[in-house]
């Protein structure tokens, strides 16, 4: 069996990686450039 600290950073580095990856995945596919309207506010 894996030591409680294995554990722990095995969790936490799986955290790190997961963490915002919705927010990774719309950044991904919309982008961050704003939209004429915002740019030009038309």
């Amino acid at each position: 069996m894996a030591s409680k600290t294995k554990k722990t950073e095995y969790i936490r580095e799986r955290k790190k990686a997961t963490s915002g990856t919705k927010r990774k995945a719309a950044l991904r596919s919309k982008g961050t450039t704003k939209s004429a309207k915002k740019l030009f506010k038309d």
